[in-house]
């Protein structure tokens, strides 16, 4: 029972300082690098291309170690710490060269956090009987609290009350925002890691069992695992189109719209606040709606919120169209989650979970780059119609697709 606690407790804690970290990070980065770097954006495009591709390559690598070795935990450790160091200096970084340079190894070392960390949280939650989603849930918590508090710290913030005007001064700079709370986090995620069990859930007994099954012949049976295979071009389109796109909101927002920056508090806050409440049930939520039928529902409103991105010309319009967002989570985070530990052997799940992260940063690389270009050289508001199109492609797999209904079915059946 103890070692439940600690397994479970630590797991949602590391997704709270994680995602918490990328409240303020990818929130605030390129418009760090618009008006405190002066980049343009072909060129924030081409530093997160970069990045990116390099984690393409990366995270199978990390993942082969982790699954060959056994040592999940150890590796992330080391992830993390990598994380600090190079986040200091990406902060440190003023020349477009340099800043490329050090993105690429800032991405390449801290890769493997993400899949190892849900690889191994998924792990804890099937071994104890514990729903994945009220762990995962903690990430938009840390979303929600470290993006709203960082905006207004930035921004500063003005409340009438009773008559009464009450002006909360910024004192947060570009730079500590994008880079000094993500340090911090990820600090605290490097010690609360001590306190997970050096070799994850697995005896020794299994752990050396995995270390002389796992080979090469592994890799080439997930990628042509066609049900892994599917989930993952899905992923790449509909998921990452949406993710990518968004990366451009808080630029399109101050720099194009003209809003304060404390407009990115009210986006998290209508965008992750309805996420709080579906993640938690959404094992619950897919079963009775139709693990097939949640994917084509999914992508339906990831199509609308895209379309009032395109369009809105009011701030307030645009951070109310992300109210559906928690819907999309609930697809990613619990459908393709439970997908993958279903059609994957579970010796290779820590690589299968490192390939997915993969196949997104692929996907984010490209359309990064793309959505730069679109960015400066037609408007921001093409980089949200452009990605309609995307997630269109996405639909049209959801609903033609047999191994969601196949695959769905066993999972509900469970």
């Amino acid at each position: 029972m103890v070692q439940k606690k600690k397994e479970i407790l630590v797991s949602k804690l590391l997704f709270f300082m994680l995602i918490g970290s990328f409240g303020a990070f990818s929130n605030f980065i390129n418009l760090y690098l618009e008006q405190v770097v002066g980049l343009t954006g072909s060129q924030i495009g081409f530093i997160t291309f970069a990045g990116l591709m390099v984690t393409v390559v990366m995270n199978p690598i990390w993942g082969y170690v982790a699954d060959k070795t056994g040592k999940h935990v150890l590796l992330l450790k080391g992830a993390f710490l990598s994380a600090v160091v190079m986040g200091a200096l990406y902060g440190r970084s003023r020349h477009f060269l340099l800043i490329v340079i050090v993105s690429v190894l800032f991405e390449g070392l801290r890769a493997p956090i993400m899949p190892l960390l849900e690889y191994l949280s998924s792990n804890y939650c099937e071994k104890h009987r514990y729903d994945f989603g009220k762990v995962r849930v903690f990430a938009s918590w840390g979303f929600l609290l470290v993006a709203m508090t960082t905006g207004f710290m930035v921004a500063g913030l003005q409340v009438e009350w009773l008559g009464q005007s009450f002006n909360f001064p910024s004192f947060l700079s570009l730079e500590v925002a994008t880079f000094g709370i993500f340090i911090a986090m990820h600090a605290l995620g490097f010690g609360l890691l001590f306190f997970l069990p050096k070799q994850g859930i697995d005896s020794n007994e299994k752990m050396a069992k995995n270390k002389h099954a796992f080979g090469r012949k592994d890799v080439r049976q997930l990628l042509k695992n066609r049900p892994f295979v599917f989930i993952l071009l899905l992923t790449m389109i509909g998921f990452m189109g949406v993710e990518s796109a968004f990366s451009y909101a808080t630029m399109h927002l101050v720099t194009v719209l003209g809003a304060s920056e404390s407009i990115v508090s009210w986006v998290a806050f209508f965008m992750v606040a309805p996420e709080l409440i579906l993640l938690p049930f959404g094992t619950v939520l897919m079963r009775r709606v139709g693990f097939k039928k949640w994917y084509v529902l999914t992508l339906l409103t990831m199509m609308f919120r895209l379309s009032v991105y395109a369009f809105a010309t009011m701030p307030l319009l645009f951070a109310l169209g992300g109210g559906v967002h928690g819907i999309m989570i609930v697809m990613h985070v619990t459908g393709t989650v439970a997908y993958i530990r279903k059609v994957v052997p579970a010796h290779t799940l820590g690589l299968a979970f490192a390939m997915l992260a993969s196949s997104m940063a692929l996907s984010r690389a490209f359309l990064s780059f793309f959505f730069g270009w679109l960015y400066e050289n037609i408007n921001s508001f093409a980089v949200f119609r452009v990605a309609i199109l995307l997630v269109f492609i996405a639909f049209v797999m959801a609903v033609k697709s047999e191994y969601l209904k196949e695959i769905g079915n066993e999972i509900s059946a469970f």
